[in-house]
């Protein structure tokens, strides 16, 4: 008898495929939203003969999917072996982490400067959306929410090369952020952390709103650290590659 969640799972494998949409990015869009919502976990190996009777798709297709996602960095071939989640080192971790600093600080600023106020309304709505989520523990809407609300904040911020450098990364952030959530303590104090950012872009105030967006990320790195400090033995203060 299938748990709830592989029912769940087998029902986000044979969605509906979207206009114009040929079976290899449908395959790749729902093999992607199935491992962002962690019904995949880091490291596990995909079996493409069961990944083929969930989707209805060809050994090909799915290969053709897989590749697609290996560019993105959500899974890695293992020579001989397969397919498996990407299992991220400590020092990916900080790198990713180091980047998103770096980029997502300067686009909190530029969006509390430039954002229009449909824009600032709009930030403010997908908030309540997200509050919404989390108090039902919608782990993907969640996810689908806080992708739309820095989709709005680097869109918002009028700087194309920002949001062109983070999509070398996007699906990793993602998949991060996706893990994050999934710890109940993480998402209330996540929470707070992104009432502080709001408040701070709504306000205009783009100092307010750097320093909430470099908390929030610092938080976030710090807590993902120690979480994989516990599952693998080691020092979170460590950085190993």
């Amino acid at each position: 008898m299938q748990s709830a969640a592989e029912d769940n799972l087998a029902t986000l494998m044979r969605s509906t495929p979207t206009a114009d949409e040929t079976l290899r990015s449908r395959v790749q869009r729902e093999l992607r939203s199935a491992i962002l919502d962690g019904y995949y976990q880091a490291g596990q190996k995909l079996v493409e003969r069961e990944l083929c009777e969930l989707m209805g798709a060809s050994r090909s297709i799915l290969r053709e999917a897989l590749v697609g996602l290996e560019m993105s960095g959500l899974v890695e071939n293992e020579s001989y072996r397969g397919y498996r989640v990407t299992l991220l080192s400590v020092r990916k971790v900080c790198e990713i982490f180091e980047l998103r600093s770096s980029l997502e600080t300067q686009a909190a600023e530029l969006f509390a400067e430039r954002a229009s106020d449909a824009e600032l309304r709009e930030l403010e709505a997908l908030l309540v959306r997200l509050e919404a989520c989390v108090a039902k523990a919608d782990l993907a809407g969640m996810r689908q929410l806080k992708a739309s609300y820095y989709e709005l904040l680097f869109s918002g911020c009028r700087n194309e090369e920002i949001r062109r450098a983070l999509g070398n990364i996007i699906d990793r952030v993602h998949y991060l952020r996706g893990r994050l959530m999934s710890d109940p303590k993480r998402r209330e104090v996540s929470l707070a952390e992104m009432r502080r950012l709001t408040a701070a872009l709504l306000a205009r105030d783009r100092l307010a709103a750097r320093a909430a967006s470099l908390a929030h990320l610092a938080a976030a790195r710090d807590t993902l650290l120690e979480s994989m400090a516990q599952e693998a033995g080691f020092n979170a203060n460590e950085v190993t590659s």
